[in-house]
């Protein structure tokens, strides 16, 4: 056992030996060596696993107990290094708990992406990949509203190597109506955050802390004071500068009307490539002492997750400056002894992302901010764009075809100077015409308030990108695509993956996996591998690096139940419109304005012109409008042929409503002077509405007059129609007490009731005979509740004698005494059917109800069932039809027992 200790002792002294030394850089030769001594070992390993017994003869070497116990805690050993590295390189997955099968699978996925991240390093160690001189640059033409220029001008690296995309491309002059924009690129370009001393932190769980450590023209002391969300966690920091924002106030002289001065041409100007912290010294001492400074910002965002600041431009009168902030990452803050002065200008366009970059990467503060967009917006121009200021006020077009180009090329090419430094030489300038232009417009405070919004824009501060549980959703509604539950979770399951995945990798999620690609795999779940790269087109190289982790969140997705969604039916009668926000009575409201369209053009002809001199838009002078004298005739119709006086009725009765208008009344006369009129509307309410109640009596009586609302009993003479105008079991208990005290020999009606609508008026039948009969008339008084209603007896007394019968035939009376007999036996059998009373049996003195055999009832009383009215439909397509009719209005009864005669 003395031995481990010994090694570990030489080991120990071998490290301190080697702390002890001077690091040197290493050479190629030193990773050559490097690399062929690992290849050795690697031989080594391989042939002592070799040399293990193989097949039949490790069989019998295991079944000895000691060597096969030495071989199970050797290769859990084995196992348990291979799990520490996966771990150590972030692979998912625990080998411990897998067969054997996909152990060797996981092995042989770990080593291909080990390989590849060792050949990567290898490269960018040895300089392989630091080759300035391969530069690709790519043309894509791209629709537009106006006439492309001159043809772009092909470098000569362009010209010898293929371009991307060449297949597609026209030669010669672009066609009309394109624009031509230029990815401009080098091959193998180092990663820049690789070089930073500070590693970038892209996890959501640690918000952004600004890196500031001296805070110059303070206010205030630099104090770092983080907000808290509800569970007591660090949500963001405050602005350092905020305080000093609060207190600012524009200068006077920045009030005033500006003199300007059109600066020199980009030729003559002289330029500054900062990339050096003497040249960073040397600089700041020089922007101190001008008045007025333009910056800009170029931005990277493809290869990296939160963006890196490439460049920042500076410009004065007389000079420009590049700062390469890639190389001067941790030294630009000393800028701030000129970015946070108060009395020193600093004139940005859009600077909205600009402000957010500049503190995110250089801890740069801004204060005192002229933001020319802002003023461009105050000034209602026609468009917002920086090119069109530069074309407005100095009548000069910019190339603006290289904004794809990659600015992380060291060195940079000469055409991505120029197109930077053109984006502030002339700032300074626009600045000075925007600023005349705000304080000759008719609004006051106009310039003060554009100050206003530019150092509310300077009090912005950097949040690093977050997702929830929901974020995935924008991408589906932004799509008319429909997905089922199925879809939605493996959607969110590779849009969680695809957010992990660039954090770690530090890389942006259009590099990781493009969103049409993403709702391509979600929408369609290949079952494969090869199903999720054919979704890919082309294929991103960590989705093939990760390729098995999509598929087992695709897998799991198929797994899910399906849950399908119920759609309610909705008929169209049933949908009810929108309701219209139009006013169509209003005489604004014009169906042919399309003004409110965002589609509206700005080139079209008009009077005004600009003026040479000073570029402003100016009114035409009067000689040179054309003049037209076209008479122009009286209008035709009447509807326009007013009088031109208004007659003595209408000037008085004009005069009556203005005088009422001018008139102050209290509330209380108000409602005093509407009291007769809303009498008056009361008593024509009750005099129409017993106008209507007259016309629907069967009866009509003599009008009453219109003082005397009282109602009196109305007469009606119709027994039909009388018997009809009430309930329908009392209609049924009327007609058997007819039908007991009719004559046997009497023929029932056979005539079918016409109908009759509400505002008809009843048929009188004079030829059916009408007896005195006591009655009862419902009565309705109007104002009051349906419920109450009042019966009044009435006599009815026939108007004609009674005509004997006519004479029938022998077959129709016989007819007519099988329905006697009928009707009996059904009165007889019915227990309701008799309209005399039961006899009750007399009970003398109280009953004995202790003598009552209650079981005879069998579960008590039950409720007598209703009468039902049935229609015996007979010989409906025979030709006697018309004799059948009579059967079809017999009140019949649902418990009558037919014994089978017809």
């Amino acid at each position: 056992m003395p031995r481990p200790p010994k090694r570990a002792h030489v080991e120990a002294n071998e490290e301190q030996a080697q702390a002890a030394q001077p690091q040197e850089e290493s050479t190629p030769e030193d990773i050559e060596a490097f690399t062929n001594q690992a290849f050795k070992n690697v031989v080594g390993a391989t042939r002592a696993a070799n040399a293990f017994p193989q097949g039949n003869a490790r069989a019998l070497y295991l079944s000895y107990p000691g060597y096969a116990r030495v071989m199970d805690e050797l290769s859990q050993r084995v196992v348990g290094l291979i799990g520490n590295v996966f771990q150590a390189k972030e692979i998912k997955g625990d080998i411990k708990k897998r067969q054997l099968e996909e152990q060797f699978e996981m092995v042989q996925e770990c080593n291909d992406i080990l390989f590849e991240r060792i050949t990567t390093n290898l490269d960018i160690k040895s300089g392989l990949r630091r080759n300035p001189q391969q530069v690709v640059e790519a043309q894509v033409d791209v629709m537009s509203g106006s006439t492309s220029a001159e043809p772009a001008v092909a470098s000569p690296q362009t010209q010898e190597t293929p371009k991307a995309g060449s297949w597609n491309r026209t030669t010669g002059t672009p066609q009309r109506n394109m624009v031509s924009a230029r990815l401009f690129t080098a091959k193998n370009i180092v990663r820049p955050q690789t070089q930073f001393k500070e590693p970038v932190d892209n996890s959501a769980h640690n918000p952004f802390v600004p890196r500031l450590k001296e805070k110059p023209n303070s206010l205030k002391p630099l104090a770092l004071l983080p907000e808290y969300d509800d569970a007591d966690n660090i949500q963001s920091y405050l602005h350092p500068y905020e305080f000093e924002l609060l207190k600012f106030q524009p200068p006077a002289e920045q009030l005033q009307k500006q003199k300007p001065a059109l600066p020199a041409l980009m030729a003559d100007t002289e330029l500054m490539v900062v990339n050096t912290v003497e040249s960073l010294q040397q600089a700041l001492e020089e922007l101190r002492q001008a008045p007025q400074i333009a910056i800009d910002v170029e931005h990277h965002s493809y290869r990296t997750f939160m963006g890196i600041t490439c460049l920042v431009q500076m410009s004065t009168r007389n000079k420009d400056y590049i700062f390469d902030t890639l190389t001067l990452r941790d030294e630009m803050h000393i800028l701030n002894l000129v970015l946070t002065d108060p009395k020193k200008l600093k004139i940005l366009h859009g600077a909205d992302l600009d402000i957010e970059w500049l503190q995110r990467d250089l801890s740069l503060y801004i204060v005192n901010m002229f933001d020319t967009h802002r003023a461009a917006k105050a000034l209602n121009m026609a468009r917002l764009s920086l090119a069109f200021l530069l074309k407005n006020y100095l009548d000069l077009d910019v190339d603006k075809s290289l904004q794809l180009a990659d600015w992380r090329m060291r060195p940079l090419p000469q055409q991505l100077i120029d197109y930077a430094r053109q984006d502030t030489h002339f700032l300074i300038y626009v600045y000075e015409r925007m600023t005349n232009d705000l304080l000759l417009q008719k609004e006051p405070g106009l310039l003060n308030s554009v100050y206003q919004m530019s150092t509310e824009v300077c009090k912005k501060r950097y949040n690093k990108p977050h997702i929830g549980p929901e974020s995935h959703m924008d991408l589906v509604r932004k799509t008319k695509r429909s997905f089922d539950n199925r879809q939605l979770y493996a959607l969110r399951g590779i849009f969680e993956w695809r957010d992990a995945t660039a954090r770690s990798e530090d890389e942006s999620y259009g590099y990781v996996l493009p969103n049409h690609m993403m709702l391509q795999i979600a929408e369609s779940l290949p079952r494969e591998m090869q199903g999720i790269l054919a979704c890919c087109n082309p294929i991103p190289p960590l989705v093939r690096q990760q390729l098995h982790t999509l598929h087992q969140i695709v897998l799991k997705a198929r797994d899910q139940p399906l849950v399908k969604p119920i759609l309610e039916a909705r008929s169209s009668t049933q949908a009810a419109l929108p309701p219209s926000t139009k006013d169509f009575s209003s005489k604004l409201y014009c169906p042919h304005d399309f003004s409110h369209q965002d589609e509206t053009r700005d080139d079209l002809p008009t009077l005004l012109k600009r003026s040479t001199a000073s570029g402003k838009l100016e009114l035409p002078r009067e000689e040179d409008i054309p003049k037209q004298d076209l008479p122009i005739a009286a209008p035709a119709m009447a509807l326009f042929d007013k009088p031109a006086k208004r007659t003595p009725e209408e000037e008085q009765q004009w005069a009556h409503l203005r005088k009422e208008s001018q008139t102050l009344r209290t509330p209380y006369k108000r409602y005093l002077a509407i009291l007769p009129l809303m009498e008056q509307l009361k008593a024509d309410q009750v005099a129409r509405e017993r106008s209507e109640l007259s016309k629907r009596r069967l009866c009509p009586a003599a009008p009453a007059p219109e003082q005397n609302i009282k109602l009196e009993p109305i007469v009606i003479k119709d027994e039909d129609d009388a018997m009809y105008s009430v309930p329908l079991r009392e209609q049924l208990k009327r007609k058997h007490q007819t039908n007991g005290k009719a004559d046997a020999d009497q023929q029932p009606t056979t005539s079918k009731r016409s109908r009759k609508d509400e505002n008809t008026k009843p048929i009188v039948r004079p030829e059916v005979p009408v007896k005195t009969e006591p009655a009862a008339v419902v009565h309705q008084v109007p104002g009051e509740s349906d419920d109450e209603v009042v019966e009044v007896p009435i006599q009815r007394q026939s108007t004609e004698p009674p005509k004997p019968p006519p004479a029938q035939s022998k077959k129709q009376q016989k007819r007519n005494q099988f329905q006697r007999g009928f009707k009996a036996k059904n009165r007889g059998n019915h227990p309701q059917s008799s309209s005399q009373q039961v006899a009750q049996p007399k009970v003398e003195g109280n009953f004995d109800y202790k003598n009552v055999d209650f079981r005879q009832f069998k579960g008590g009383a039950q409720r007598a069932r209703g009468t039902e009215i049935k229609q015996n439909i007979r010989g409906k397509n025979r030709p006697n039809n018309r004799n059948n009719k009579q059967f079809n209005k017999l009140f019949t009864f649902s418990n009558v027992k037919k014994d089978g005669k017809k």
